[in-house]
């Protein structure tokens, strides 16, 4: 495992980390539990808000999805803004086949080399680097 790398998590790190009930939750607290002692350094974007306040609202609540800025806050990320170069590298994702938030998350770890903490393999599909939660 590369800890020396700097990270982006993925929605599906931090939603298994809010909803205890999620097949990921063990794993996803490691993570968290990381980047909080500072053994990672991790970031996050706009987009990856807005993908977990959406799941959230749907899966969970929409108490929870309004809480969800403050338990980002405790857990200590850096967010990475979305820039017009970014956009341009998520739409040639879009054209490749990935979704919709993953072709942005794929575009900001492309452009901010960073490494992407998650669960799906579409990102190494496309060339990028990731770390699985279940490696830690």
């Amino acid at each position: 495992m590369r800890l020396r790398e700097s990270y982006l998590v993925d929605a599906d790190i931090l939603y298994a980390y809010l909803n205890p009930t999620d097949w990921l939750h063990e794993e996803a607290t490691k993570v968290v539990s990381m980047i909080k002692d500072v053994k990672l350094k991790a970031y996050i974007t706009p987009i990856i808000v807005l993908e977990l306040a959406v799941v959230i609202k749907r899966d969970l609540s929409e108490k929870t999805m309004l809480k969800l800025y403050e338990e980002l806050k405790k857990i200590g990320l850096k967010t990475i803004p979305v820039d017009e170069n970014v956009v341009k590298t998520a739409f040639d994702y879009l054209k490749r086949g990935m979704g919709i938030f993953d072709s942005f998350h794929a575009a900001v770890a492309k452009h901010n080399n960073l490494v992407i903490i998650s669960t799906d393999h579409k990102y190494d599909e496309m060339g990028l680097k990731r770390l699985d939660p279940r490696s830690f």
